[in-house]
C-alpha cells in the first residue's frame, strides 16, 4: 500500500464563532449598504475566505505523523507561529470524552483531544472518518498516552449501522457463542449509547464469569457513562431479553434507574473489580483512573497506590497520584510523583511523556519554592479570568450595540452614532482580550 493511499483525513474542530460574528456584520452592512458600501465587500471577502479556509482545513495522518493542512492552518502558522505537524513520538497525551447533543436526538458524540509540542487539536465523532482515524492513530501511539475512554474507543467503537445490523440479526442473546463475544457486544452497544441493548449481553457475560474482574470494571465504566449523560437504563420491550439486572453487582433488581442509582452501582462494580483484581496492576491503575475521572479522589489514590505496590513503574498510576495530590494541595507530593513519572517515562523510552512530566515537576517545584513566581502565576491566572469576563462582556455589548444601530441607523437622533461607536469600541476590546488571552494562557517555566 502506498503512503498516499494509507493517509486518513479528518476535519478538526474549528472556531465557528468567527463565522457567526462575520455573518452578523455582513447582514448588518447589507441592510445599511448606503452607509457602509465598501464595508459590505470587505466583510463578504473575509467571510468567504474564512469559509474556504474552514472547508479545506484537515488533519492528515499517514501512520507516522499528524499534519494540519489548509488555509486556516497556513494562517495559524504564518501569523501565530503555531506548529502544524506532530510526529507520533511527539504526541504527549490523547484524551476523549462523551457528550450528548439535542441536535442529534441525544446521540452520543465523542470528542478527542490530541496534545503535544504546544499543539492542541480536537476532533469529534460528527465526522464520518472519525472511526478509522482514531483506530489508526490510537494503534500507532503508545498506550501510556491514551486515557481510559480513548482505549475503550480503540477496542470497542463501532459504527451505529453495524451495531444495528448485529442487533437486528440476533434472534436471542442466548444463541450467541462464547462470553468473550457477549462482552464485546455489550461494550460495542454501550459506546454507541444503546444501553438497553448492552444490558442483556453484560448479564450473559457475567452469568458465564461471575468473578471476572475486567468485566466488572467495564460494567462500572458503562454505568458511569450512563449516569454522566443523564440517561436512564430501560428494560427492552422485546420478549425474552433480560432486564437491567445485568448491571447489578448482586442479584437484586432495582426498580427505578436514575443517574444516582447508576453512580452507586458503578462504584460497587469497580470496588468489586478491585477486590477480584489480585495482582493485576494494570487493572488497578485503570480503576484508579476511573475514580479520578469521576471525582472520587480518595478511592483513586487507594487504587493508584495498590497498583504501584505491585508494579512501581506504572506510568499512569504515578501521574494519577500527582494529579490527586494537586487536587489536595500537596505540592511536595505532586513534584515527587511527577519526578517518578519522568524517570519511568525515560526508562520506557517515552521521551515526549518524560518531557511533559519533567516540565510539570519543574513548574510545581518552582511554585512551591519561589514566592515571587507563585505571586506572578496567581496574577497571571487572575488576569486570564478577568480577560475571559472582558471578552464575554465586550461580545454582549457589541451584539446589543450593533443590533441597536441596525434598527435605528436611519433615525435623525444621536442613537445611531452612539451605538456605532459602542459597537466599534467593544469589538476592539474583544479583539484585544482575545489576543492577550492567547499570549497569557501558557504558564511560565
Amino acid at each position: 500500500m502506498s503512503r498516499e493511499s494509507a493517509q486518513i483525513n479528518i476535519r478538526p474542530r474549528q472556531p465557528l464563532y468567527w463565522l457567526m460574528l462575520l455573518a452578523l456584520l455582513l447582514a448588518g452592512m447589507i441592510i445599511a449598504a448606503n452607509i457602509y458600501p465598501r464595508g459590505v465587500w470587505v466583510v463578504a471577502a473575509l467571510l468567504v475566505g474564512m469559509l474556504i479556509g474552514f472547508a479545506c482545513d484537515t488533519l492528515v495522518f499517514d501512520g507516522q505523523s499528524l499534519k494540519r493542512r489548509g488555509l486556516w492552518a497556513a494562517f495559524c502558522s504564518w501569523v501565530l507561529g503555531q506548529k502544524q505537524e506532530l510526529s507520533v513520538a511527539e504526541i504527549e497525551t490523547i484524551s476523549s470524552y462523551a457528550l450528548t447533543t439535542p441536535l442529534r436526538r441525544g446521540q452520543i458524540v465523542y470528542h478527542t483531544l490530541i496534545c503535544g509540542a504546544g499543539i492542541r487539536w480536537e476532533i469529534n465523532s460528527f465526522r464520518r472518518s472519525y472511526s478509522p482515524f482514531i483506530k489508526s492513530l490510537f494503534r500507532a501511539v503508545s498506550p501510556h498516552k491514551l486515557d481510559p475512554r480513548s482505549r475503550e474507543l480503540l477496542d470497542y467503537w463501532q459504527e451505529s449501522r453495524q451495531l444495528s445490523l448485529w442487533h437486528a440479526t440476533t434472534d436471542s442473546p442466548g444463541l450467541l457463542p462464547p462470553a468473550r463475544l457477549w462482552r464485546r457486544l455489550a461494550n460495542n452497544f454501550t459506546f454507541a449509547g444503546q444501553f438497553g441493548a448492552a444490558a442483556p449481553y453484560f448479564h450473559l457475560a457475567r452469568q458465564h464469569s461471575p468473578e471476572n474482574a475486567p468485566l466488572l470494571y467495564e460494567m462500572g465504566r458503562a454505568l458511569y457513562l450512563c449516569a454522566t449523560l443523564g440517561q436512564q437504563w430501560r428494560e427492552s420491550n422485546q420478549a425474552g431479553k433480560p432486564s437491567r439486572r445485568a448491571f447489578q453487582p448482586g442479584s437484586k433488581v432495582v426498580k427505578r434507574s436514575s443517574a444516582e442509582d447508576c453512580q452507586r452501582r458503578a462504584t460497587a462494580c469497580l470496588r468489586l473489580a478491585g477486590r477480584l483484581a489480585g495482582n493485576d496492576a494494570a487493572l488497578l491503575e485503570r480503576i484508579g483512573e476511573t475514580f479520578f475521572e469521576y471525582y472520587q479522589h480518595h478511592l483513586a489514590q487507594r487504587y493508584f497506590e495498590r497498583a504501584l505496590r505491585l508494579d512501581p513503574d506504572r506510568l499512569r498510576a504515578q501521574i494519577g497520584l500527582a494529579e490527586v495530590a494537586l487536587r489536595q494541595g500537596k505540592l511536595a507530593r505532586v513534584v515527587h510523583y511527577y519526578r517518578m513519572a519522568a524517570r519511568a517515562s525515560e526508562a520506557a523510552g517515552e521521551k515526549s511523556l518524560a518531557k511533559l512530566t519533567e516540565r510539570k515537576a519543574d513548574y510545581y517545584e518552582r511554585v512551591r519554592d519561589d514566592d515571587r513566581f507563585l505571586s506572578s502565576e496567581m496574577n497571571r491566572l487572575n488576569l486570564l479570568d478577568n480577560l475571559k469576563w472582558a471578552r464575554r462582556g465586550a461580545l454582549i455589548l457589541f451584539l446589543a450595540a450593533w443590533l441597536t444601530h441596525l434598527i435605528c441607523y436611519q433615525s435623525a437622533n444621536i442613537l445611531p452614532t452612539l451605538s456605532r461607536n459602542l459597537s466599534a469600541t467593544s469589538a476592539l476590546i474583544w479583539l484585544f482580550a482575545m489576543t492577550a488571552s492567547y499570549f497569557f494562557s501558557r504558564p511560565r517555566h
